[in-house]
């Protein structure tokens, strides 16, 4: 898997300057070196690892949201997701990386179903993504519904709200 820092630096804890740099311009978060030092340890288990690209991290409401990009499948990350839970003490969802938005969302609301997604222009020149899902999976985002539209709107850089037909 590749990482933004350092394979040596994220293990010793130690970083070197160019590490050191990323993390004091915000390109990695220090919290972030805790997440890949665990996915490195488990790499060698889980050999579906090896070819993604690390992205980012960060927590939302009670959950880790761990961003991948390339070579990595949704349906093969399940086990890692709760290797990674037990690895961390937090619960973790892994979400792949895409270009289409709808497949990002579904990803981020999943086990809820997704009816659709629109983009609502406002007279002010600001854009917001309204999430469609079906009233009867309002229980898996109702309590947290909050934390879903931050996550949305930090995912997609537009204001997000989800929306129960």
């Amino acid at each position: 898997m590749k990482y933004p820092l350092d394979r040596i630096c994220v293990k010793s804890g130690i970083l070197c300057p160019s590490c050191q740099r990323k993390v004091e311009t915000g390109v990695v978060d220090i919290d972030e070196i805790k997440v890949m030092k665990a996915l490195m340890d488990i790499e060698e288990k889980h050999k579906v690892l090896r070819n993604g690209e690390y992205v980012k991290s960060f927590m939302a409401g009670d959950q880790l949201i761990l961003i991948l990009r390339d070579g990595v499948e949704q349906a093969e990350l399940e086990e890692v997701s709760k290797h990674l839970s037990r690895e961390l003490d937090a619960k973790v969802k892994i979400i792949v990386e895409t270009g289409d938005i709808r497949r990002l969302i579904e990803q981020v609301i999943s086990p809820a179903s997704l009816l659709g997604v629109n983009q609502v222009w406002l007279p002010d020149g600001t854009e917001i993504v309204n999430v469609r899902v079906p009233r009867r999976d309002r229980r898996f985002l109702e309590k947290n519904r909050t934390t879903f539209e931050e996550l949305i709107a930090k995912l997609t850089s537009k204001k997000a709200r989800i929306v129960f037909e």
